[in-house]
């Protein structure tokens, strides 16, 4: 169990919430499982710096995680093994609630991911610990799952980041804004189209795309 209070009531009120759905769904973790699993996973970075516990096991290389830790305290994540991780619901019970949609309707938890993820309650706190985790120039990936979190308001914090040597975070914030177009961001997509890398190029023009049709009447 994890030291700090607010990370074990987090935890312990999803073992709570989930205790009914356990004999349901297979694919969720008893108690003890998620220690266990959680404890094969403690090499992760997002276990380390989110305080992550693994909620199920659906006999892939993916799993949601419960961040017990600030800036996404209770939020759920995917960890994708080939596509994108991100926070995919906003708190446990979202989680819990689409297990049953996805059983209803014969589909996978991942069908019932929304497009966007969930903005961080606090971007302050998101914005100081992308700063820090860049800093230390070991935690890209944790960054790289943290941007679609972002309000995109910090224009400082986008320029650092479509500025750094690693292309995947600039590829990202494209990619973000993509999902969340905004006249306020087109220079922001312009420096992404503008960038040196294809990848990031690419998805920057994308971007750019998206917010010129914004407004635009369909035919």
């Amino acid at each position: 169990m994890p030291a700090a209070e607010e990370e074990r009531d987090l935890l312990e009120h999803y073992v709570e919430a989930a205790a009914p759905f356990l004999a349901l769904h297979p694919q969720l973790l008893a108690p003890r499982e998620v220690l266990e699993h959680t404890a094969q996973f403690a090499y992760h970075p997002l276990v380390q710096q989110l305080g992550c516990y693994v909620l199920d096991d659906a006999n892939t290389s993916d799993h949601h995680l419960l961040a017990t830790r600030s800036p996404l305290a209770g939020c759920v994540l995917f960890l994708s093994h080939d596509g994108d991780t991100r926070a995919v619901f906003d708190s446990a019970t979202s989680f819990l609630v689409a297990l049953q949609q996805a059983q209803a309707s014969d589909q996978e938890v991942s069908d019932l991911h929304p497009a966007l993820s969930p903005l961080a309650q606090d971007q302050a706190a998101l914005g100081a610990c992308i700063h820090r985790l860049l800093d230390d120039q070991e935690w890209n990936d944790v960054v790289v799952a943290l941007i679609p979190s972002l309000s995109l308001e910090d224009k400082d914090l986008l320029h650092r980041l479509v500025a750094d040597d690693d292309f995947f975070l600039g590829e990202a914030v494209a990619m973000a804004i993509q999902k969340r177009p905004d006249q306020a961001l087109l220079p922001m997509a312009q420096l992404c189209a503008a960038h040196a890398h294809p990848q990031v190029a690419r998805a920057g023009k994308l971007a750019v795309k998206r917010i010129h049709q914004l407004g635009q009447r369909p035919q």
